[in-house]
């Protein structure tokens, strides 16, 4: 059986490795694939995704591209559109489009810059620009900061960065709270300017020099080594504007700039400008889609309303999820060592199944992730584990069965006891059996004349006969007793008739005993022949010793020693049987009735029998 310290063992083994993987970082498939089951957890109903109605987009899209020409406009209109927009009471507004060069006309980044300065709540983006490759993974290394040219007079207060970090996959799945500049003074995100517009003063969201993080509600805000947060969605998928059902407010550029839409309709939201079209591309996968884009003004969107809503999903902490990757990896290893069968795969599953909740409730009730993959490995390489160990030493045990067994029974009997579910019990079972004691007659005399290599390949010879012979028959070996043998019949595979074999398994080696004995007058002058004892009834049969040092397989009981005094009475060449033997085997043999015999350890004389032959109408 399986040491109790293995599953431990390998449960702290993939601990270690699962662990190691999950803090230090695997990247790669294995961090995909804990983001998509992530993914999973983030998707919503059409009944739960609900954007916020003081979320509004004005888009520059096809049918605006159409009305107004081509792109890029004069920076004039969108100072016009968010003028309009500011005195009819919106909150704020964020023109998401980046403004690096001049205007070719001055008259236009001049306009720009009188609104900036109107409304403190006007936002452009600024862009930084990252190295190819990071030092480290957590790394947030800044090559520069691209900002509007100076003819864009724009106060800090009014700039966001609107960068957007994919990860691996190439999916958005973070909000970058802010980046710092060349003086390490941080700059939010566009959407974060704009969620502080609509939140309460004491609810904004700030960076804490002091705590070196971006707190919230006088809390930290629990971002990782980049400040990145990871954002909810609230918008469907959809390839036109045709399809967008579901997603945040959004009407033409053109429809309020020539004056179709009042634009006391954004009175109270704040109001997001830019592309959405494809011409102008701009189009990220995002969790909502692996295939149909969003919108980089719809993700800021999203951004914006995660800011509002404070789900701030977050990792368990390390020690928190090395401790339950050992839990549910030591539960998979034991399930595997002490469950059998059917039993095993059914726990596995609901095992699963209980992981799969701790981690949707861990996300619903506390919004954290716990390392939903890494522990799922470790479960499932834990419970193959044990189970081919388990597998293995079954196999070992079943080879070492097969072994033991094929020096007493048959290979028949050994494939039945094998094929059997009823295990063989350790200590003993009362059966009902036959018991057969052989001897070697006038084998000393003979003996004494012959060499030791002689008799003892005259022994062999007899022994292998007699084990020959009692397989044949389906019977059991007991034990050699120098020049005698024990075998008993029923056991310990049950059987109806394991009488009737007895006494077949005895009549043939008499006959070759016959056969032999002419071969060893030729050789010897001597010739020898069996004595044999049958008796049925029942006995206790199973493994008798020391239950660390040796144990027998054998018999014991009344029927065992009778069946020894009556081999003592036999004649050569008789078989002699007791009155239980003879009243089962005479319908089916000849049996000879020998008279009254009193038998040592007996209190009663027994009738004994001689066992003659088979019936021939058998």
């Amino acid at each position: 059986m399986l040491k109790k310290t293995f599953p431990i063992i390998i449960a702290l083994l993939l601990t270690f490795i699962m662990g190691g993987l999950y803090i230090i970082g695997s990247g790669g498939i294995l961090q995909m694939t804990e983001n998509a089951f992530r993914d999973v957890l983030l998707l919503k109903s059409e009944e739960e995704r609900r954007p916020d109605d003081r979320i509004k987009m004005l888009v520059i899209d096809d049918a605006s591209l159409q009305t107004l020409g081509a792109f890029p406009w004069p920076r004039s209109l969108y100072a016009d559109v968010a003028d309009e927009l500011m005195k009819a009471g919106a909150k704020a507004v964020a023109i998401d489009l980046l403004m690096l060069e001049p205007s070719v006309d001055p008259a236009e980044d001049e306009r720009l810059s009188q609104v900036l300065k109107k409304w403190p709540q006007i936002y452009i983006p600024v862009q930084a620009v990252f190295p190819l490759l990071q030092e480290t993974k957590d790394a947030l290394q800044i090559e520069r900061i691209d900002r509007p040219p100076k003819s864009i007079q724009a106060q800090a207060a009014q700039l966001g960065h609107a960068n957007v970090m994919q990860d691996q996959d190439g999916i958005i799945r973070r909000l970058t709270l802010g980046l710092p500049d060349e003086q390490e003074q941080m700059i939010p995100a566009l959407s974060v300017r704009l969620a502080n517009s609509l939140l309460d003063k004491n609810e904004q969201i700030a960076w804490d020099s002091s705590l070196h993080s971006w707190v919230q509600n006088g809390r930290k805000i629990p971002s990782n080594n980049r400040y990145q947060v990871r954002i909810d969605y609230y918008s469907t998928a959809y390839d036109t504007v045709d399809d967008a059902v579901g997603g945040y407010d959004r009407q033409p550029f053109s429809e309020v700039l020539l004056g179709n839409i009042d634009p006391s309709y954004y009175k109270g939201a704040v109001v997001l400008i830019g592309p959405y079209s494809q011409t102008l591309g701009d189009r990220h996968l995002t969790p909502v889609s692996r295939s149909i884009p969003l919108y980089g003004i719809e993700i800021h969107a999203n951004m914006v309303q995660s800011l509002l809503e404070q789900n701030y999903y977050q990792e368990i902490k390390p020690i928190g999820g090395l401790l339950m990757i050992f839990a549910i990896t030591l539960l998979a290893c034991l399930l595997a060592a002490y469950f059998k069968g059917f039993k095993t795969y059914i726990s596995f599953l609901l095992l699963i199944l209980i992981y799969m909740s701790i981690g949707y409730m861990f996300f619903y009730f506390e919004e954290t992730y716990i390392p939903f993959l890494y522990g799922m490995l470790g479960m499932i390489t834990g419970f193959a584990i044990v189970t081919a160990k388990k597998s293995s030493e079954e196999r070992a045990l079943r080879k070492h069965v097969t072994h033991l067994f094929g020096r007493y029974v048959s290979p028949d009997v050994v494939r039945a006891l094998l094929a059997s579910k009823e295990p063989i019990k350790p200590g003993g079972v009362r059966m009902d059996i036959t018991v057969m004691f052989i001897d070697i007659r006038s084998f000393t005399p003979l003996a004494e004349q012959l060499s030791p290599e002689e008799t003892l390949l005259i022994l062999n010879r007899y022994l292998q006969m007699c084990t020959e012979t009692v397989f044949r028959y389906q019977g059991t070996l007991d034990k050699f007793l120098g020049d005698g043998v024990m075998a008993i019949f029923g056991a310990p595979q049950r059987m109806e008739n394991h009488a009737d074999l007895a006494a077949e398994a005895a009549l043939e080696l008499t006959h070759l005993a016959e056969k032999w004995t002419e071969d060893m007058r030729r050789e010897y002058g001597r010739g020898i022949q069996f004595g044999i004892g049958l008796e049925c009834g029942e006995a206790v049969v199973g493994n008798i010793g020391s239950a660390t040092l040796r144990m027998d397989y054998t018999a014991i009981g009344d029927t065992v020693n009778v069946a020894a005094r009556l081999e003592g009475k036999a004649q050569p060449g008789k078989i002699v049987v007791g009155p239980e033997a003879a009243s089962r085997l005479q319908s089916s043999f000849e049996l000879h009735t020998i008279g009254m015999v009193q038998l040592k350890g007996k209190s009663e004389p027994m009738l004994l029998s001689e066992l003659v032959s088979k019936r021939k109408n058998q």
